[in-house]
């Protein structure tokens, strides 16, 4: 029990500092402050959770575990995200300005309503077609695609890589407008996003549960407001009853209906309303779903004794090799993480199938070096994406898309820690597109002012 009893009060503590977070910056927070919130709702709220149920989940037992290892498991964490902090407040007025949540909000809501709605269109059409003409779903199991996925169509997988980031642009700009219109227009975008969020979700709940957080985040910075005033702690409560209940449902057709090969048979699927009230599918759930701060005291259990052992980068080289398209490298063979960490392990996949988060890979490839290179790459990304910002305030749809797929990276806590050069491959992409736009835009108006008979300057 002693390993239970350590996890609820290290876990607790990541609470209390949330609460107290929200308490004291209130409406202005920035970036650096959600994904610290991110950060600390993964590995306190989850870890709380896990420390109630005495028990075997998916991978551990807690009970009798090293209360030792567990408190490095959040030691690191905290470090980090307190140099992380420290260092972000001698960032310039400038770039500090460019990272506040409400900065952002009222620049997102200057995307091209075009542009906007032929994406949302393709976004709500392509997981229609996806199961309509080739028959899979949005997410496909690791396993699933190394049998099918050599005969899906390139541009198919492709799209399917960035499909999630897309949406999330695609999911701030209607927040954005919503936050920001009243009475009958705000209406239309409640209703544009209640028909958005559950088509480009469906394929899991994290990234469900990702887009209520910033939606809640986001609505009280821009307005200002104390979440914790009694009515809207009313309104959460309810929300996260109504959030449990559509968690029952997904949980009781999930397998029935997203993982079964054939002809599904609806006799044998639950009553809806029964499904709904079903709440042992999503506590069972819960309570044997392995979080992602136990892949970090799976590296640091076995570290404690063995300091030395670390893949000494490797895990981040194959990460690399992977994010670059075979169109570039057709000869490119690389590792998955699992098949590497059950091999150097020596144990069964089974027992590595964790969330992979950054702190982890950090500790796993270059042990302690973690507690400078962490936050080395995380105020890079964050100096990034103002950056970024300041170069496209001219041109708000580039600049969405940008910081959304900086912020998307940010807070997916769960799988950040290999999916770094993804986001890069994808900033990068969308640079060179950024560059070509302008590079058009200045031709166009040369032609045109030479045409009206002007100076091409």
């Amino acid at each position: 029990m002693i390993g239970n009893i350590s996890i609820l009060i290290l876990s607790f503590i990541f609470i209390s500092i949330i609460i107290l977070y929200l308490v004291k910056k209130g409406p202005d927070l920035d970036i650096i402050d959600l994904y610290i919130i991110f950060v600390l709702l993964h590995f306190g709220v989850t870890a709380f959770i896990r420390g109630l149920y005495f028990g075997k989940d998916y991978i551990y037992d807690f009970r009798n575990a090293n209360p030792i290892t567990i408190s490095l498991v959040f030691a690191q964490v905290l470090i980090i995200l307190f140099i992380i902090r420290v260092i972000s407040l001698y960032f310039p007025e400038k770039i500090a300005n460019y990272l506040k949540i409400r900065y952002l909000i009222k620049q997102w809501c200057n995307i091209n309503k075009y542009i906007l709605f032929i994406i949302y269109a393709g976004l709500v059409i392509f997981p229609l077609i996806s199961y309509y003409k080739f028959g899979v779903k949005t997410y496909i199991l690791p396993e699933d695609f190394v049998k099918i996925g050599k005969t899906l169509p390139y541009w198919f997988t492709s799209i399917r890589t960035v499909y999630i980031n897309i949406a999330f642009c695609i999911f701030i700009s209607l927040l954005a407008n919503i936050v920001k219109h009243e009475k009958y227009q705000q209406v239309l975008w409640i209703i544009l996003t209640v028909i958005f969020v559950p088509i480009v979700t469906i394929y899991g709940r994290r990234f469900l549960l990702n887009m209520i957080i910033v939606a809640i985040i986001f609505w009280f910075v821009y307005k200002k407001e104390s979440m914790f005033r009694l009515k809207y702690i009313v309104v959460g409560l309810l929300s996260l009853g109504i959030f449990f209940m559509a968690s029952n449902i997904y949980q009781s057709y999930r397998y029935p209906l997203l993982f079964t090969v054939g002809q599904i048979q609806p006799k044998k699927l639950e009553n809806p309303f029964s499904a709904a009230f079903n709440f042992n599918s999503t506590i069972h759930n819960i309570k044997e779903r392995a979080g992602t701060w136990e892949f970090n005291f799976f590296v640091f259990d076995h570290q404690i004794n063995k300091s030395e052992m670390t893949t000494n980068g490797k895990i981040t080289w194959e990460g690399f090799k992977s994010s670059i398209p075979r169109v570039f490298w057709p000869g490119k063979h690389f590792s998955l993480i699992d098949d590497m960490l059950s091999e150097f392990y020596q144990v069964n996949r089974k027992q590595v199938d964790f969330g992979k988060n950054l702190f982890g890979i950090g500790q796993l490839d270059f042990g302690y070096y973690s507690l400078i290179l962490v936050p080395a790459i995380i105020l890079m990304i964050i100096v990034l994406m103002a950056g970024l910002v300041s170069i496209t305030l001219k041109s708000p749809t580039f600049l969405v898309l940008f910081t959304g797929n900086i912020i998307n990276f940010l807070i997916n806590i769960e799988e950040n820690g290999n999916e770094i050069f993804f986001m890069l491959r994808n900033i990068f992409i969308l640079f060179v597109l950024y560059g070509c736009y302008i590079a058009a835009r200045k031709i166009y108006m040369t032609f045109w002012n030479y045409k009206m008979g002007n100076s091409p300057n």
